[in-house]
C-alpha cells in the first residue's frame, strides 16, 4: 500500500514538474520573439528588450545583429542577407 502511494507521490510531482517547466517558451521561441521585438522596437530605443532576457549574451549580440539587418532592409524575400541592397543603401547617401 506504502509504494503504490509512493508511485503515486512520484507520478504526481513529476507530472507537476514538467508542466512547470514547459509552461514558459522554449530556448529557439525566446529567440523569435527576441528578434520580434529588436525589429519592431522604436527608432532610437536602446537596452535590452525583456523578450530577450532568457538569451545567453553571445546568442543575443547575433538575434540584435540579425534584427539590425533586416530593420535596415539589407535581406531578400527569404531573409538572407543581402549584399546588394547594403550597398545600394550606402550609395544613396
Amino acid at each position: 500500500m506504502h509504494n503504490r502511494r509512493a508511485l503515486a507521490t512520484v507520478a504526481l510531482l513529476l507530472t507537476l514538474g514538467s508542466t512547470a517547466c514547459s509552461s514558459g517558451p522554449t530556448y529557439d521561441e525566446s529567440v523569435k520573439l527576441c528578434h520580434k521585438a529588436l525589429v519592431e522596437r522604436p527608432e532610437g530605443a536602446t537596452g535590452k528588450p525583456k523578450e530577450c532576457e532568457p538569451l545567453k549574451a553571445d546568442d543575443y549580440d547575433s538575434v540584435n545583429v540579425s534584427a539590425t539587418i533586416d530593420r535596415l532592409g539589407w535581406t531578400d524575400e527569404n531573409g538572407n542577407f543581402d549584399k546588394n541592397k547594403m550597398l545600394e543603401d550606402t550609395l544613396d547617401d
